[in-house]
């Protein structure tokens, strides 16, 4: 089982289920380099590097 880790979008990202998650979501991600793969409530999100900060930033909302 691959590890895991949280993490926060920094801009608007679509997940696979079609529902789009705002700048500030705390997702869950797992691997590694320039696309990793990522989780809101069970929901698919294909990340790259930069769209999304490792660790939480609770202020990025509030910009």
């Amino acid at each position: 089982m691959a590890a895991h880790r949280l993490g926060t979008l920094l801009v608007p990202v679509p997940g696979l289920s079609g529902a789009t998650y705002p700048a500030g979501t705390t997702v869950t991600v797992r691997g590694r380099g320039a696309t990793v793969d990522a989780f809101v409530d069970g929901d698919w999100l294909p990340l790259s590097w930069w769209e999304f900060s490792d660790g939480l930033r609770e202020d990025i909302a509030d910009r």
